[in-house]
């Protein structure tokens, strides 16, 4: 499990020791195609998961403007489930797999349990997700002025 947290971004950098301290609070599961990992609106935990093999949908309905259809998609050594664990609220999209798909699940509270006891290697993990947070929102800002430059809005 170190090997495989260790290929994603976030954790990228950390120390073997460090990766398994985390891998001591995460456990792997196996979905099938179809299969919900999480429910959006879903108040229950707030782990995060790191995508080992396969692929999943992020689906939102929880507006008008959308309608259950595929947000984007998530790849191999990809992390998700970042908003909820950092709100520590509602989940805000669902994940479903679209096929076979192998993931960690790492235990939210014990993870920032972590990063408080361990100030040096917290300030490097939370970097790391805040690049990603920004990445990601880069990526939606632009879809977004596609869709309102074709829409004429």
């Amino acid at each position: 499990m170190i090997i495989e947290l260790g290929k994603v971004s976030v954790f990228q950098g950390l120390s073997d020791e460090m990766l398994g301290k985390i891998a001591k609070f995460s456990k792997e599961r196996a979905l099938h195609a179809g299969e919900i990992l999480i429910a959006e609106h879903d108040k229950a935990g707030a782990d995060l998961y790191v995508l080992c093999e396969g692929s999943v949908e992020v689906v939102s309905n929880s507006s008008t403007i959308t309608s259950n259809e595929v947000a984007l998609s998530r790849l191999d050594k990809d992390i998700f489930g970042e908003v909820g664990w950092l709100c520590a609220g509602s989940r805000s999209a669902t994940v479903r797999a679209i096929d076979k798909v192998e993931v960690i699940q790492i235990d939210g509270d014990k993870l920032k349990q972590m990063i408080f006891d361990n100030p040096e290697m917290g300030l490097a993990l939370t970097f790391k997700i805040a690049q990603t947070l920004a990445e990601r929102l880069t990526n939606t800002d632009s879809l977004l002025k596609q869709v309102l430059w074709n829409t004429g809005l």
